[in-house]
């Protein structure tokens, strides 16, 4: 993979997110952006297909490796999860969750942009981000981005290039609903989960953890947005 193939796929996902976020946040123009995006992540990858095939995917990256059981993959994954969940629940009583609280109006107003305010819309949202979104992200920014980035800087180089490129398009999202002193701050732990994460499929040969994982957290951030948006 070249780096300017590589660039735009570190890049692309921020750039869109300041359209649909930032420049254009609402109406169908915010929607389209925003599903234009989950285009991208979807699409992109199989572009270079060939050059990773669906090793760490659907199966194992190699046989040549002793690989953890898979019982081990998932019950690292759900521990995993359940531990963010945990420190994210633990920061929801001390004064980050009142600042979040007292930012609850920037959330309602983006998700009236988007057009998901309401219950019926909130949930179809919540199971779309929960059980897919963390699925597309793991395949592009752990099995995709990472996978490749590892093979051209290293192992180590591409945990941190990776992280820092996944939590770029959170910070755009994290500055607009927050002060930003604490999008930096929660925008600096959605780093270390993908460095987690990262670290886990390196380990583990499939982004089957990862999953588990990122999808008990979106699961609990699904939670907090609703209490905020439809029961502030």
């Amino acid at each position: 993979m070249s780096w300017p193939s590589m660039v735009a796929a570190l890049v692309v996902p921020l750039l869109c997110a300041l359209v649909y976020v930032v420049w254009i946040p609402h109406g169908n123009a915010g929607r389209g952006a925003w599903f234009a995006t989950k285009i991208w992540v979807l699409a992109y990858p199989l572009f270079f297909f060939g050059l990773i095939g669906l090793g760490g995917l659907v199966r194992r990256e190699s046989r040549a490796v002793n690989w953890p059981s898979w019982r081990a993959v998932i019950f690292t994954g759900v521990l995993s999860g359940l531990g963010i969940v945990l420190v994210g629940w633990l920061m929801v009583l001390t004064p980050i969750g009142q600042i979040v609280r007292d930012n609850s109006p920037n959330l309602i107003e983006k998700a009236e942009g988007l057009g998901f305010a309401t219950k019926e819309r909130f949930l179809m949202v919540a199971i779309f981000i929960t059980v897919l979104h963390s699925a597309m992200e793991e395949y592009y920014w752990r099995w995709f981005v990472y996978g490749h980035l590892r093979q051209m800087v290293g192992h180590w180089s591409g945990h941190l290039l990776a992280a820092l490129a996944f939590t770029g398009h959170h910070l755009v999202l994290m500055s607009v609903l927050f002060p930003l002193s604490l999008a930096l701050f929660l925008s600096l732990l959605v780093g270390l989960g993908g460095l987690i994460w990262t670290r886990m499929y390196q380990r583990q040969g499939t982004v089957l953890g990862c999953w588990l994982s990122h999808l008990i957290v979106y699961a609990f951030l699904m939670v907090v947005g609703y209490r905020l948006i439809l029961m502030s």
